[in-house]
């Protein structure tokens, strides 16, 4: 009974609140107006208020897939044991294998975003420079904060960010605010009702969409922290909604307020400044507010850094555990902390040397593109699964509704597809080389899961939290 307890996560210790950060922090609102918001301005221009809009509704098909299984199910596996209950084992263990790289690649590039890209361009921005490695002194600096944290259980990791996650909304809001009411700031509803404000019109609106829902997507982050969530059928649901509704709005408002405030007519010097954001919040509030502002960003990144982290060793830790594609020894949990920490200690060593190899074959800026665009393309294919799944499973479980469970996860595919040739189009190097390793992955996963015994396979994925 002790070894048993020693290899399981920590029932019942997160709560409601908790679970919700732990979906905020993975959509990184404050790091994401510094990064996927200016993605979406490039396209966008003064339309992104409009581009926002369109991509809430886009995503909330998305979301609803989530949703809807987390009625049902709840576990470390997250969409691992989605689709393994929902359609086959076989699909489930692809699915949490293209998740794992997901948010593998999500802490890999967010950590060389900031150290790479962020940190320099700010450092820049105040007319000074760094030396030209201090990138990879920084990167080991964010990967040491997220090691601690997660290491020393998921209570601590998801209490930080509740906490400055909370007050990073709170800034953010206020900065909002400040800028929509700037005595010269030119609000307009034309940035909601005027596609033409955008490149090339519905083209421009339609790309940034995608991209504006990409940066929504980390509201499902909260489905793998099943196994120590009380209540989690009923919390994991609650949660994932509520945080994608926080998320919605904020961006909403922030994406007005930047536009309004920068001006939607020149949204294109907007785009080329390195932090938008910033440097307009020092205009209209003031120096004090921007350095308020830039220490949120820089935690919102790292809370970022540290949301995937901990959804990623805990589809490790299913994954051991089920004995499918990875050691046993991956689901070694600390007696004291409850964290899966050998998975914790690999996945890290493995990050640092695959965030340095891109940036140091790449370059800072354009390995975090590489990271990212592998991270999208990633999840993109696996939410697709996810989709086709579900229908599957309520047909098996019953209270099966034809909207919920099969036109959303059409209208979300078909989204979602979109999703993956714009992430990739017109194919550039080093881009294009985002969905050949998500391929090279797909048919590891599968070379894998053709090796597995079968009455083992057949069990993968199927627990589920009570």
């Amino acid at each position: 009974m002790a070894e048993q307890t020693q290899q399981s996560l920590q029932s019942g210790s997160v709560g409601f609140w908790q679970l919700t950060y732990q979906s905020i922090s993975l959509v990184s609102p404050a790091g994401a107006m510094a990064a996927t918001l200016t993605g979406a301005a490039a396209y966008a221009l003064g339309a992104l208020p409009l581009t926002y809009i369109l991509a809430i509704i886009a995503a909330a098909f998305t979301i609803n897939t989530t949703v809807q299984f987390s009625r049902h199910i709840a576990s470390a596996g997250g969409f691992y044991n989605y689709v393994s209950q929902g359609w086959s084992p076989r699909a489930g263990v692809i699915t949490g294998w293209l998740f794992m790289l997901s948010y593998f690649m999500v802490l890999t590039n967010a950590a060389l975003f900031v150290a790479g890209v962020f940190v320099p361009g700010l450092v820049s921005y105040f007319h000074g420079h760094l030396p030209a490695e201090s990138w990879v002194v920084l990167m080991a600096l964010i990967y040491l904060f997220v090691l601690y944290f997660a290491y020393h259980g998921i209570r601590p990791s998801l209490q930080y960010s509740l906490w400055t996650g909370a007050v990073e909304v709170l800034v953010l809001v206020v900065v909002a605010i400040g800028i929509i009411v700037f005595p010269h700031t030119h609000n307009t509803g034309a940035v909601f009702t005027k596609p033409s404000l955008a490149l090339h019109g519905w083209s421009g609106i339609g790309i940034g969409m995608i991209l504006a829902m990409f940066s929504m997507s980390g509201s499902s982050g909260a489905v793998t922290l099943g196994e120590e969530t009380h209540q989690p059928h009923r919390l994991i649901r609650n949660a994932v909604i509520t945080s994608f509704g926080f998320a919605a709005g904020l961006f909403l408002l922030v994406s007005y307020a930047l536009t309004v405030g920068w001006g939607p007519n020149i949204m294109g010097s907007f785009v080329a400044a390195s932090i938008p954001g910033v440097i307009l919040a020092r205009h209209d509030l003031g120096l004090p507010m921007a350095i308020v502002l830039l220490v949120f960003i820089i935690n919102s990144l790292l809370a970022g850094s540290l949301a995937p982290q901990n959804s990623l060793v805990r589809m490790i830790y299913a994954f051991a555990r089920d004995g499918v594609l990875l050691p046993k020894a991956f689901q070694r949990v600390h007696p004291r902390y409850h964290s899966p920490h050998t998975a914790i200690l690999w996945s890290i060593i493995v990050a640092f040397i695959v965030s340095y190899l891109a940036g140091l074959i790449f370059g800072p800026f354009n390995g975090f593109l590489v990271l990212a665009t592998i991270s999208s393309v990633a999840l993109f294919v696996g939410h697709i699964l996810a989709n086709i799944a579900l229908p599957q499973f309520y047909r098996r479980v019953g209270g099966f509704r034809w909207f919920a469970h099969v036109v959303a996860p059409i209208v979300s595919s078909i989204l979602v597809m979109l999703g993956i040739w714009f992430t990739v189009y017109p194919f550039p190097w080093p881009i294009v080389l985002g969905p050949i390793v998500v391929a090279v992955w797909v048919l590891i996963g599968l070379w894998g899961t053709a090796h597995i015994d079968p009455e083992r396979l057949a069990r993968a994925g199927q627990h589920n939290a009570s």
